[in-house]
């Protein structure tokens, strides 16, 4: 069980949910899960959503880092039925939103990602988008017989840390609330370098010929 840092009673024990629930007299500690479903315990998406009216939300960092997102296609699939190397305009369009582990989906405009969002800024010096959409066209040398695509690996940010809820008023029973284990990915603007974009080549197959060679 999880402790909040500061504990004014003994700890009192609840039923598990699907993350476990430490609950005490004035603060409760809630673990990042996206279903908890014990009837005198709120879901972590009540808790989130509860930042928009509480007294008090905070996101508390503990770790961030930079990488580049797996390797994915983008655009459409090009086939060359020629017998020389033929170029081919591919363009495309590729949206990367903002994930997390407790499940529950991020929008601008959003209490409890504002909050996420300008800790990040403070703490890390990284603006945090919910959504970002990039679009741009290759030219992709395609051989004889086959076919070509682009593929994408999306510069990407994450961090951990945990939320801070207080209540005027009790909240199923507590003051406050805290989120533990929450880890967040979306993408990062940083450094375009971080990302990638390759062009890809392959021979089609006999099913691919007469799909699109007719």
């Amino acid at each position: 069980m999880d402790r909040p840092q500061s504990a004014p009673k003994p700890l009192k024990r609840l039923g598990r949910a699907a993350g476990a629930v430490a609950a005490l007299a004035f603060g409760a500690s809630l673990l990042g899960a996206p279903n908890a479903v014990a009837e005198d315990t709120p879901s972590t998406r009540q808790l989130l959503d509860a930042c928009s009216w509480a007294d008090l939300c905070e996101f508390h960092p503990q770790s961030y880092w930079t990488y580049a997102g797996s390797a994915h296609q983008v655009g459409s699939t090009a086939f060359n039925c020629g017998s020389q190397t033929n170029q081919h305009r591919i363009d495309w369009s590729d949206t990367t939103g903002t994930t997390n582990s407790v499940g529950v989906q991020v929008s601008a405009g959003v209490k409890f990602f504002e909050v996420f969002e300008a800790e990040i800024a403070t703490t890390y010096g990284h603006t945090w988008q919910a959504s970002h959409t990039e679009s741009q066209g290759e030219t992709v040398n395609i051989p004889p017989g086959s076919k070509g695509w682009v593929e994408r690996g999306t510069p990407k940010q994450e961090a951990t840390g945990w939320y801070e809820i207080h209540f005027r008023s009790r909240y199923y029973g507590h003051y406050i609330w805290y989120v533990h284990d929450y880890k967040s990915s979306g993408y990062y603007g940083g450094d375009a370098r971080l990302g990638y974009v390759n062009h890809k080549d392959a021979r089609m197959s006999q099913t691919e010929r007469n799909q699109h060679c007719r």
